[in-house]
């Protein structure tokens, strides 16, 4: 079902004593911003706002809900009525929601190292590269392939040898 475009821009106005309030149409819902900030989902005429620890610490009653099937919990937000109340759960909410998650390293500062020996031992954060291809080939033969269950042994067993992964391949594709 979707959102009623009234209730909508009811909701935008209850919270503008946050900041600039936008929505963002989603399959007839909505995303709900605050100065570029997604704080929430208006979805099927209710009001949710993502979880934060300072938003736990003044939301009036902590009732978690998924907005849609599938979706993380969220607070369920029954109040819309009291514009102070929702302006200042927005507010506290924004400096949680602004700090960008820990980004993957990109496969460029990935671990490139090759070894030299098969003694050398095998890093963390290895990046099965065609150098490393080549290496492994010069023990394995032309017909060696990275397999995913190769792969995933490599990165599960770093401080092992180069030996011992090569005795690991040969067990795998035996």
């Amino acid at each position: 079902m979707a959102s009623n475009a009234d209730l909508v821009q009811y909701i935008m106005d209850q919270c503008s004593g946050a900041g600039d309030i936008a929505v963002k149409k989603m399959m007839g819902d909505y995303c709900i911003y605050c100065d570029g900030i997604l704080f929430g989902l208006i979805c099927d005429n209710n009001l949710f706002v993502k979880v934060t620890e300072p938003g736990r610490a003044v939301v009036h009653e902590v009732v978690l809900r998924p907005p849609y099937p599938g979706a993380r919990d969220y607070f369920y937000i029954e109040d819309v009525d009291d514009m102070d109340y929702l302006a200042n759960l927005v507010r506290v909410s924004l400096p949680a929601l602004a700090n960008p998650r820990a980004k993957k390293a990109s496969p460029l500062k990935r671990n490139r190292q090759v070894p030299v020996t098969l003694d050398d031992v095998i890093v963390a954060d290895l990046t099965c590269s065609q150098d490393l291809r080549a290496f492994f080939e010069q023990y394995l033969g032309s017909n060696f392939a990275f397999t995913v269950e190769f792969q995933k042994w490599l990165h599960e067993h770093d401080g092992y040898t180069y030996r011992d992964a090569v005795d690991a391949y040969k067990s795998m594709t035996r």
